[in-house]
C-alpha cells in the first residue's frame, strides 16, 4: 500500500452546494447534466479568476480551496458563485426554489495524493474541510469565525446560531449578508 504524500498547509476553504437539486433534476430529465456541466464551468470560471483551485465536484456540490491569507477574495468569489447560479437558474427558466448555499472556512488542512492505485487524486481533509461543508448547508453565505474576523470590515455581517456537532465547544458562525 502507497503511503500518500501529506503536506499541512494553511488555505481557505470553500464548500458550495446547490439547494433542492433534486427538484431541479426531476424538473430538467435529462437536460440536468447539461446543467450541472453548465453550472460546474461558470463556476469553476469564477474559482479560479479569484485564485481558487478546484479540488472535487460531489454531484451537485463542490470544493475548492484558496491560498492562505485569502478570506476576502473566497467571499468576493461566494458571491460570484451565487449570482451566477442564479442567472444559470433564470436563463433556463426553473421555478423550483434553488440556489447556491456556500460555507467557508480558514486554516490549517492536509493535502496531498490519495486514493486506490487506480484513481490517485489531489485532494484536502482536515477539519477546516468538515466545518466547510457543515455550515455550507446554510442557505446563504456562511463563514466560520477566523474567516469573520478577517472580513467583517468588508462584507456585512450577521451572526448565526452555532452549531453542535462534532467539536467539544460550539461552532460560531456568521452570514455575509444584505451583498446578494
Amino acid at each position: 500500500m502507497a503511503s500518500p504524500n501529506i503536506t499541512i498547509e494553511e488555505r481557505v476553504v470553500l464548500f458550495a452546494d446547490v439547494h433542492n437539486y433534486s427538484k431541479i433534476s426531476h424538473a430538467l430529465g435529462v437536460d440536468a447534466y447539461d446543467f450541472l456541466q453548465e453550472m460546474y464551468e461558470k463556476l469553476g470560471d469564477a474559482i479560479v479568476e479569484h485564485g481558487g483551485t478546484i479540488v472535487k465536484y460531489l454531484g451537485d456540490a463542490l470544493l475548492c480551496v484558496f491560498p492562505a491569507d485569502t478570506e476576502n477574495k473566497a467571499v468576493d468569489c461566494a458571491l460570484k458563485l451565487r449570482q451566477a447560479f442564479a442567472q444559470i437558474v433564470s436563463r433556463r427558466g426553473l421555478s423550483v426554489e434553488t440556489e447556491l448555499e456556500i460555507g467557508i472556512g480558514s486554516g490549517r488542512v492536509a493535502t496531498g495524493t490519495f486514493g486506490h492505485r487506480t484513481l490517485l487524486q489531489w485532494d484536502v481533509f482536515g477539519e477546516e474541510v468538515i466545518r466547510a461543508e457543515t455550515i455550507g448547508h446554510h442557505r446563504g453565505i456562511a463563514i466560520t469565525e477566523r474567516v469573520h474576523d478577517r472580513v467583517k470590515s468588508n462584507y456585512p455581517v450577521r451572526s448565526l446560531p452555532d452549531f453542535d456537532k462534532w467539536q467539544t465547544e460550539p461552532l460560531k458562525v456568521w452570514e455575509v449578508s444584505g451583498v446578494d
